[in-house]
């Protein structure tokens, strides 16, 4: 199976900079869109962590903004994989079992399989730590 990453375009030192610069702004479901449509190609090593930082407080500190992600994933269902995937063992375990509990408990009802796969990776991220 090819890699997803070799077709995307390459991470050019400038939109490595961007990035970077990019990614202490994603407060926002949105920005966080924003930033996968346009540098998801730049995602790895200090970036990466500090989108997976970002992913970790929208879902720790802004859960109520998950049905905004929810209507985001349907028009870009890609971002899905890529947060999901930044649900990682880079993260403070303490963050991961709260947004387990919080996808657990506090799950829209429009939400419960997008919930259930972030329960399943905080789970899986916090138990590997």
């Amino acid at each position: 199976m090819p890699d997803s990453r070799a077709a995307a375009a390459e991470c050019s030192p400038e939109d490595a900079e961007a990035a970077d610069v990019a990614v202490d702004h994603l407060i926002t479901w949105q920005a966080v869109s924003d930033y996968f449509t346009h540098y998801r190609q730049c995602d790895d090593g200090a970036i990466a962590e500090g989108s997976s930082e970002a992913v970790i407080r929208l879902l720790a500190d802004k859960w109520e903004a998950l049905p905004e992600l929810e209507r985001i994933i349907a028009k870009n269902p890609l971002l899905k994989n890529w947060m999901l995937s930044h649900i990682n063992t880079t993260l403070d375990t303490d963050d991961l079992f709260n947004v387990e509990k919080l996808a657990i408990s506090q799950c829209p009802s429009s939400g419960k399989s997008l919930c259930n796969e972030i329960a399943a990776s905080a789970h899986k991220a916090a138990t590997s730590n």
